[in-house]
């Protein structure tokens, strides 16, 4: 009888990544278009001159695009909002350092990491934007460029990148991170977008100061990839953890106080974060696995 094959969740497939494509944002294609244009509104990108949509005003919209008309029905400001018509560079630059092995179910932070990163690369190519790679601590990276082909060649760095992660290595190794989002910048032309997917642990202050000095030229998003214990409550005793290409086990041990105060705990730690990394000028991106629940991406 031959045995039955059972995938391996700490394992990073290059079908995993292109599954994590999703569903294809609104202006289709027309007869004879070889891409959509303005297919998503943004105040920030070239305004276009085919309307999309009537909405509240906000501080700083043009008052010259206001809808009389719309407003004196519902009794608030409402503003014409145009799609775009430009579009912007995008470099991910993905966090594959040691301590992103690290796993308490299901898989890795680094796959987590991985799999975003693939979901954003195939955002860009509904959108028909540029998007490159770089991944940390590798020194190299890909440079931004549009189609089907520049994705899955992304995609394929992803999976040989993880397979290389060595996670007995104690170095967080903050420098790395920092300079990797440097030399995107410098690569990228003013307002282009950087992309971070990483747990931002270690620490902080050099990506802080890095931050403060783009502020202005370059749009950073932090996306932040947690552990699967940040959201299911665990309980008191011994549990074992996964580390990616590690045939070892290690346990954790969680005191009964610790485990009262879980979610508690876990609120307070992402507060600190996203209150940090938006005082200086980071817009910050949820992520739960391979979903993203954006707050005010690209908007």
């Amino acid at each position: 009888m031959r045995a039955q094959r059972t995938h391996d969740p700490a394992a990073l497939t290059l079908g995993e990544l292109i599954a994590a494509q999703g569903r294809r944002h609104r202006g289709s294609l027309a007869p004879g278009q070889r891409f959509p244009t303005g297919m998503r509104p943004s105040r920030r990108r070239a305004q276009g001159i085919d309307l999309d949509t009537i909405g509240p005003y906000e501080v700083g919209d043009d008052l010259r695009f206001m809808d009389w008309r719309a407003t004196a029905r519902t009794g608030r400001a409402q503003m014409k909002r145009f799609v775009a018509e430009s579009h912007v560079a995008q470099i991910l630059v993905v966090d594959f350092r040691a301590h992103m092995a690290f796993a308490t179910a299901e898989h890795t932070m680094a796959k987590t990491a991985a799999l975003v990163a693939a979901r954003l690369a195939w955002e860009a190519f509904d959108l028909h934007e540029p998007v490159g790679l770089t991944i940390v601590p590798e020194a190299g990276w890909t440079a931004p460029r549009r189609g089907r082909g520049q994705v899955v060649h992304l995609l394929d760095q992803l999976v040989d990148s993880y397979a290389a992660i060595d996670g007995d290595a104690e170095d967080w190794n903050a420098d790395a991170l920092v300079t990797a989002v440097d030399q995107a910048a410098a690569r990228l032309r003013h307002g282009d977008e950087i992309s971070i997917v990483s747990d931002f642990g270690g620490p902080l202050e050099p990506l802080l100061a890095l931050a403060r000095q783009l502020a202005g030229t370059r749009v950073l998003h932090a996306v932040i990839v947690e552990d699967a214990i940040y959201h299911h409550p665990v309980s008191a005793g011994r549990f074992p953890l996964c580390v990616a290409h590690d045939d070892a086990r290690a346990c954790a041990v969680v005191e009964r106080h610790a485990a009262a105060r879980h979610g508690e705990m876990v609120e307070a730690l992402r507060a600190k974060l996203r209150r940090t990394l938006r005082q200086v000028g980071i817009r910050i991106v949820e992520v739960t696995d391979a979903s993203l629940l954006t707050e005010g991406r690209r908007r």
